[in-house]
C-alpha cells in the first residue's frame, strides 16, 4: 500500500457513516426525486447562533422606515404582511403575521397571548376566504430571527401533493403567483381583516 493509498484509506475509515435517506424522499409530497444523500451532521455548538435581532447580531428589521413587502393589515400592536420566498413572489397565499414590537415569544403576556389566538383565527378565516385554498398551514419556527413571527401558508385547493411539512419547501420552488393575482389577494385578506378586527 503507497502513502498516498494508505492516507486516502484511514480519511475514509475517519469520516463518520452517512444516515440513510429517509423513507419521506419517496413519498408524493417530497419535491424533489433522483439520487440524494444526507448532508454529514455537524457538531453541535456550545451556544445557540446568533440571530437577527439578538444582542451582538444584525439590527430587527423593524427598524426600518420602509418595510418591504407592506403590510396589508396592521394596528399598533400587530402586522400582516406578504411572505417571499427567498426575495420572490409566493406560489400561494402566504403571509407573516408578526409584532410591531421587536419582542420574541417569550416576552408575549397574556393581553399578546389573546391577541394572538384571535388574529390567528382571524388570518386562517381572511386566507381561506380566497376561495382557491384548501387548508391554511401555521409555522413558527425563530431560529433566523428575534422578532416573533408566525408564517400563514394556504395551501391551494385539491393540491394534495403540497401537503403538510413541505408546504415552505414547495415555496421555494414552484414559480410565483402572477402580480395581478397577488395585488387581489392581498386586498380582500387586509379587507377581511380590517372588517373583522373593527368588530370587536
Amino acid at each position: 500500500m503507497t502513502e498516498e493509498t494508505e492516507t486516502q484509506s484511514t480519511s475514509q475509515e475517519d469520516e463518520p457513516e452517512r444516515l440513510e435517506v429517509p423513507a419521506v424522499a419517496r413519498w408524493p409530497i417530497f419535491p424533489f426525486e433522483g439520487d440524494m444523500r444526507v448532508r454529514k451532521l455537524e457538531p453541535r455548538t456550545e451556544e445557540e447562533r446568533i440571530r437577527q435581532g439578538d444582542p451582538g447580531g444584525d439590527p430587527c428589521e423593524c427598524g426600518s422606515e420602509e418595510l418591504k413587502p407592506e403590510p396589508v393589515w396592521a394596528n399598533d400592536r400587530w402586522r400582516v404582511r406578504p411572505i417571499q420566498f427567498a426575495n420572490k413572489a409566493a406560489p400561494f397565499p402566504a403571509y407573516m403575521l408578526s409584532t410591531q414590537a421587536c419582542i420574541d415569544i417569550d416576552d408575549l403576556d397574556d393581553q399578546y397571548a389573546s391577541e394572538l389566538g384571535i388574529l390567528t383565527i382571524r388570518l386562517d378565516r381572511a386566507v381561506m376566504s380566497l376561495g382557491d385554498v384548501g387548508r391554511v398551514h401555521y409555522n413558527r419556527w425563530g431560529d433566523g430571527g428575534f422578532h416573533f413571527h408566525v408564517w400563514f401558508l394556504g395551501r391551494p385547493k385539491g393540491a394534495w401533493q403540497f401537503s403538510g411539512y413541505m408546504l415552505p419547501i414547495w415555496g421555494f420552488t414552484l414559480p410565483s403567483l402572477a402580480p395581478e393575482i397577488h395585488a387581489r389577494n392581498d386586498q380582500l385578506v387586509g379587507d377581511h381583516l380590517r372588517k373583522s378586527m373593527s368588530e370587536e
